[in-house]
């Protein structure tokens, strides 16, 4: 192509150098212009024959991203689609098209980055809700208690070292928590899947932590109602929950609780107002009943054929004399359980003398058992729609290990004799009063008040909760929102305990402070 190019060049030039030139022939200059002309166009030849072939490689590269996109498109047209109608109005649609819905019922979308962080333990994914709650506190005694930052109880005036007359204070994080639930979409025979797993680093004070977990669970739960869970959790009975921000919880002031593993079935009714549900279930008490009363390395309540037996009936109901949708709850809730410990049966050795000394004593007499039961009514009612009061009673024996009977468990006359389980009865009232979405208030009293008399304090029960003849606590609270995370609350207590004897009105003036910060 090359040749014919330049000799139809060379024929074109001839001719017009012919043509243009009066009569003489060719000179040797008009064939040096012909040539420098030809080699031009030779050039400009190269020049258009590259830019050609540059324009076939990108059209190739063209349709390599067509066919690509289009692959794509494919998949996104198979792939599940969101419904617009779940999702928040100011919510983005990600690539991936993932809605997720935390336990609140927030929906929210993760980036696609690290969706696949999330998702790969199922088919159609596996949701995890991350969340926590990060608190500081400030706390202020006028007189020593079981603990500066959980209260219990106040510690008698009289005590060895005077402790119950020392104010004490102290700042504490030992309230945080952090945890995730975790849910799976995927629905088989009617069944759907959920958990969760919840821990804190509390330890014995401000400046230690422990790893501690409190709650880790899967559940079943079928389309008709019912539900299974397996793992650790609240037991049974707890239905209703005060407004106090103490650490403690009101436990061992009117406010029994635990967290243990458990197996519970659960039955639900739905209907247009109102619902019913029905809770039974086998629970490991924690940390035992009576403990490891007999020193034999096995929990008391483990030595025992019985776990507890728990069970709670709850039906709640729309208020209607509400203008939104609270609701109204009753309650009974309680349990039942055995545990066994061996009686004192002589004195150790002195490991100098070899004489028999009280203080070492042997426990591997008989094997007795001993009951742990409980019996509660638990009730919320909100009125005036800015109030809700609610609150519970209950009675029972042997309830040291789920936090009542102010920590005691079974009294001994006489510690080669068969003891006795403590009885008590308790409860607690709590008026909450929400000003607005920024500020609220709460009010509340409970107490605790297990038989106990002098002759049952001997050198086993000489503890720290041994002798508690009563115990209680008013409060009043105060709470603001900062924003939809940063919370401040305020809380004045004031805490009296009796003991055996002439130990009356140990009482502490209590002065917390907390900020926290949930997500």
């Amino acid at each position: 192509m090359k040749n014919v190019l330049m000799a139809a060049v060379m024929a074109t030039g001839i001719c017009s150098a012919v043509e243009a030139a009066p009569t003489d022939a060719v000179t040797q200059a008009d064939l040096q212009a012909l040539i420098e002309r030809i080699t031009k166009l030779e050039a400009e030849n190269k020049a258009q024959a590259a830019r050609i072939a540059e324009l076939e490689t990108a059209g190739k590269t063209v349709e390599a991203k067509v066919a690509e996109q289009s692959v794509q498109i494919a998949a996104k047209a198979d792939a599940p689609k969101v419904d617009a109608a779940k999702a928040d109005e100011s919510t983005e649609i990600s690539e991936s098209g993932k809605v997720y819905t935390t336990a609140s019922g927030k929906k929210y979308f993760l980036a696609d980055a690290t969706a696949n962080i999330f998702e790969p333990l199922s088919e159609s994914g596996l949701q995890i809700t991350p969340y926590g709650w990060l608190v500081l506190e400030g706390i202020y005694n006028t007189h020593g208690t079981d603990y500066p930052m959980y209260s219990d109880y106040v510690r008698p005036k009289n005590a060895p070292g005077h402790a119950g007359k020392d104010h004490t204070s102290t700042l504490s994080m030992n309230d945080s928590i952090l945890g995730f639930q975790f849910a799976t979409p995927e629905v088989v025979n009617g069944w759907k899947f959920n958990g969760k797993f919840e821990f804190d680093l509390a330890g014995d004070n401000a400046n230690k932590t422990d790893f501690h977990v409190r709650h880790l669970y899967w559940n079943m739960e079928h389309e008709t109602g019912w539900s299974i869970l397996f793992g650790q959790t609240w037991h049974l009975w707890k239905m209703v929950t005060p407004s106090e921000i103490d650490g403690a919880w009101m436990e061992n002031t009117g406010y029994p609780y635990r967290r243990s593993p458990q197996v519970r079935v659960t039955k639900r009714w739905d209907w247009e107002d109102s619902k019913l549900e029905a809770r039974v279930g086998l629970v490991k008490n924690g940390p035992g009943m009576g403990g490891d009363r007999d020193g034999n390395g096995t929990e008391d309540n483990e030595q025992s054929a019985w776990c507890l037996f728990e069970g709670a009936l709850v039906y709640d109901h729309v208020a209607p004399w509400e203008e939104s949708d609270r609701r109204v709850l009753i309650g009974i809730a309680g349990q039942y359980g055995r545990e066994r410990s061996h009686r004192l049966s002589g004195y150790g050795l002195d490991s100098d003398t070899g004489a028999i000394v009280q203080s070492s004593p042997i426990y591997d007499g008989p094997n007795d058992s001993y009951n742990s039961d409980l019996v509660m009514i638990a009730a919320s009612v909100p009125f005036l729609d800015k109030f809700t009061l609610c609150g519970q009673i209950f009675a029972g024996e042997n309830l040291g290990g789920v936090q009542a009977g102010v920590g005691q468990k079974i009294a001994f006359t006489d510690p080669t004799r068969k003891g006795r389980e403590v009885t008590t009865v308790g409860g607690f009232v709590d008026l909450k009063y929400e000003l607005n979405e920024t500020w609220s208030f709460a009010a509340g009293y409970g107490f605790d008040n297990p038989n106990v008399s002098s002759r049952d304090v001997d050198i086993y029960t000489r503890g720290d909760y041994a002798g508690i003849t009563y115990n209680d606590r008013a409060y009043i609270d105060a709470f603001y929102q900062f924003n939809e995370n940063l919370h401040f609350g305020v809380e004045y207590a004031y805490l009296t305990t009796d003991y055996v004897g002439e130990q009356k009105d140990n009482d502490s003036h209590r002065l917390e402070f907390a900020v926290y910060y949930d997500f």
